[in-house]
């Protein structure tokens, strides 16, 4: 009956904090990408608190759902309470969310079998991870000390599973170092921690830094394992000025008859006992003036790698395939009001820490006045110059000004001349022929003019296209995809959506040259917005004949992509200049535009090369060269 009431008891904890953040992060209508966060322990501490809102919000924003469930691995005490659990989950997520994060190994121990069955293959993220894990399950619910005899290496409970990690690694040098410059007399260090295996595990890590690169410094670990609270609280009161302490956590049940909520109950009132200030060794809340602070990794920090590894995973790569990493980048972080109530002196304080809480100088108070100030006097100064200036300097400026005048009307009017029918030309048809469609009672008279302004429009459309993708480019927010494609299938969408450009049949488009068979890992839409833009081109200048398209290995490690057109053709001096912006060789026919400049640029970040081959009243052959990959170049 007792063990019946346990597990009821456990469901209603379920729901009370699962539903928090379901609530939270539920959306209006179904998402097509659903992030499950579990988190081994509860959301009361700050640290998972912060981590998980800031990784919920960013994901939000992008249109990604996101839902959370408490596991309190901690608190539950045989594998009936773990089946339950398993159970719960398997009936709340029968559909298996796109990427599970789970905060803590625990919680993968205990939910490891979901991947076996419904889950299967579903992309994980174990953050906080360690080196070693419980052997059993037996052992984990025990919270017995992890020793070489009951514990194996974390590879054995993760090998097979479609996963990757995210350490947090705790900084215990760097911040016992800042320690001693806030606390230069600092002779004994105290570390408060909990029964969790974890904290075991951190405690071992704290006794091993502070034996090896500080062996005067008395070391004393304070645990749920060894006293009470009221016990650690006298000891704290009973410390001297000159010991530093470090708070990592002090989980306990809420009372002794409720093992299902953890709570670290004693952040409110330990500042209340102890002589100097509380340092940490992983992000907490330093608003509320309670922890002076450490170095460590914070907890936006830490979610921004989070979310690099998310960005991978719902861009199509596997967690398998994502190297182990640590979160983040550290730094010290302070609150200036704790320093200050402690006493210690504002010289102590590291110039490249992040101080919360700081008062503002005498700058900032009055940045306004100063600024304003300052800004005036600038002008005054610069005023009274300038006209020296122009006393002393009239006739240079005056040459100097005609000079540049003229530069930049010849600047101008080559840039008119060049665009004149790429503009022009299209804007000057869609307003005539505008104005002429209240006129007009014959439909297939217009028809036609529609068809016009239409295709018109797509030229000016064609043209803020390419001048955005150039735009693109140049920012580095150019997109690429690559993936493994069939090269002959995409040649051949490339033959039959530029046939449907041809007006007449004066020219063809051919698709010559090809092999067998070839994949390739490219990305397929910069393959075809290069071809496609060869094709357009040779469109323009060739008034009848033929267009072929075609690619062939260069060599073993090349492709050879090119088109040629039976057109007009350049010159040679023509040539070097063809893959400049808006080239244009002749006022009466519509120039190259962008297309090609955006093409040098696209073939350029692919790592390849391109150029022409041209003869004046014979055509020209348009080439680019791919290295030729059939997988990612790390694989």
């Amino acid at each position: 009956m007792k063990q019946v009431l346990r597990i009821a008891v456990f469901y209603g904890l379920f729901f009370l904090l699962g539903g928090t953040f379901l609530t939270a992060s539920a959306r209006n209508g179904q998402s097509e990408k659903e992030i499950l966060v579990l988190n081994s322990i509860n959301f009361n501490l700050p640290w998972a608190k912060n981590f998980y809102w800031y990784v919920h919000d960013q994901l939000r924003s992008k249109g990604i759902s996101v839902k959370a469930e408490s596991l309190s691995v901690p608190a539950l005490i045989d594998t009936v309470e773990v089946k339950a659990m398993v159970t719960y989950l398997r009936q709340k997520y029968p559909f298996p969310p796109t990427a599970v994060v789970m905060i803590g190994d625990p919680g993968w121990i205990v939910c490891r079998e979901l991947f076996d069955d419904i889950w299967k293959e579903v992309p994980v993220i174990i953050t906080n991870s360690r080196d070693r894990l419980p052997a059993t399950m037996d052992i984990l619910l025990s919270h017995a000390s992890l020793t070489e005899a009951n514990s194996v290496p974390a590879e054995k409970w993760r090998q097979g599973y479609n996963l990757t990690t995210l350490t947090q690694h705790y900084y215990v040098k760097e911040t016992v170092d800042l320690m001693y410059q806030l606390i230069p007399e600092m002779e004994r260090l105290a570390f408060i921690s909990d029964d969790r295996y974890i904290s075991e595990e951190t405690r071992g890590d704290v006794k091993d830094a502070v034996k090896a690169n500080f062996p005067d410094l008395t070391l004393d670990l304070l645990s749920t394992t060894e006293m009470s609270t009221e016990l650690l609280l006298d000891t704290l009161r009973s410390y001297k000025a000159n010991t530093g302490i470090i708070y990592y956590s002090w989980f306990e049940s809420h009372n002794k008859d409720d093992n299902n909520y953890l709570f670290d109950h004693i952040q409110d009132i330990i500042t209340n006992f102890t002589p100097s200030p509380l340092f940490l060794l992983s992000s907490e809340d330093l608003s509320n003036n309670t922890f002076a602070g450490g170095y460590y990794v914070s907890a936006e920090s830490f979610g921004d790698s989070l979310l690099g590894i998310l960005n991978r995973i719902l861009s199509g790569e596997q967690a398998r395939d994502i190297p182990e990493s640590v979160g983040g980048k550290e730094n010290a972080y302070l609150c200036y009001p704790v320093l200050e109530s402690h006493n210690i002196p504002s010289y102590r304080y590291p110039g490249n820490a992040v101080y919360i809480n700081s008062p503002k100088t005498f700058f900032e108070q009055y940045r306004t006045v100063i600024l304003s100030c300052l800004v005036i006097v600038l002008i005054l100064i610069a005023a009274i110059s300038y006209y020296i200036h122009i006393l002393r300097k009239a006739y240079d400026r005056f040459r100097d000004a005609m000079e540049k005048a003229e530069q930049a009307n010849k600047l101008k009017s080559a840039f008119l001349a060049n665009m004149s029918h790429e503009i022009r030309t299209p804007l000057n048809a869609i307003v005539g022929f505008a104005n002429m469609l209240p006129d007009v009672e014959d439909k297939k008279e217009m028809r036609e003019y529609t068809d016009i302004i239409e295709t018109n429009t797509n030229l000016l459309l064609q043209l803020i296209n390419d001048i955005l993708d150039m735009s693109k480019i140049e920012a580095g927010t150019f997109d690429f995809y690559p993936s493994l494609i069939d090269v002959n299938q995409v040649m051949e969408e490339i033959e039959q959506s530029m046939k449907l450009r041809l007006k007449g049949n004066k020219v063809s488009i051919i698709f010559t040259e090809r092999l067998p068979e070839c994949s390739l890992y490219v990305d397929k839409n910069r393959l075809m917005q290069l071809m496609s833009n060869f094709v357009v081109n040779a469109i323009k200048f060739t008034e009848s004949g033929s267009i072929c398209m075609g690619y062939r290995k260069e060599d073993a490690n090349n492709i050879y992509f090119y088109v040629s057109d039976t057109g007009c053709g350049m010159s040679h001096e023509q040539c070097e200049h063809v893959f400049e912006r808006f080239v244009k060789y002749n006022p009466f026919i519509q120039g190259t535009g962008l297309g090609l400049s955006i093409c040098s640029m696209i073939v350029e970040r692919l790592g390849g090369k391109i150029g022409v081959k041209s003869e004046e009243g014979k055509g020209s052959t348009f080439w680019f060269i791919l290295p030729y990959r059939v997988s990612r170049p790390d694989s």
